[in-house]
């Protein structure tokens, strides 16, 4: 099922799922020594798919007033390659096209998900970089 909350909706225990997520695909799993934990999850609306009590996919979209950030987007590694990734992100810009139509829709991409991103309608806007010791582009969508 799933799930749009902002974050004092959120059970704890969902929180705590949410939290041990994003730390084993983005720290752990991919090497990224960062601050996942940045002070803006209380400003985010938190999307996420959970099934038998467990979070499987997940992200946060952020109002940075002029535009809109998709971030923090993940699903668990064994639930990978079965279209859970994409039904994330339909699901998400579904929420964004409903609540947030006049905004610009910013992510922040690995480079390997380029195609993926822009079979969404997403569009690269600067040139391939290394963040966190992986490279990323910059993607919209236009409105």
């Amino acid at each position: 099922m799933w799930y749009f909350r902002k974050f004092d909706e959120l059970e704890l225990y969902d929180l705590e799922q949410i939290f041990r997520l994003r730390q084993s695909i983005f720290i752990i799993e991919q090497m990224s020594f960062f601050e996942d934990i940045d002070g803006y999850d209380p400003e985010a609306i938190h999307i996420f798919y959970k099934e038998n009590e467990k979070i499987y996919s997940y992200c946060r979209i952020l109002d940075l007033r002029d535009k809109i950030i998709l971030g923090r987007v993940t699903v668990q590694n064994d639930k990978r390659a079965n279209g859970l990734g994409r039904e994330l992100l339909l699901n998400s810009l579904e929420y964004l096209n409903k609540n947030y139509r006049d905004k610009d829709i910013h992510i922040v991409a690995m480079s390997y998900l380029k195609k993926f991103y822009e079979s969404l309608g997403f569009e690269s806007i600067s040139d391939e970089y290394i963040m966190d010791n992986h490279p990323h582009e910059d993607m919209i969508i236009k409105r």
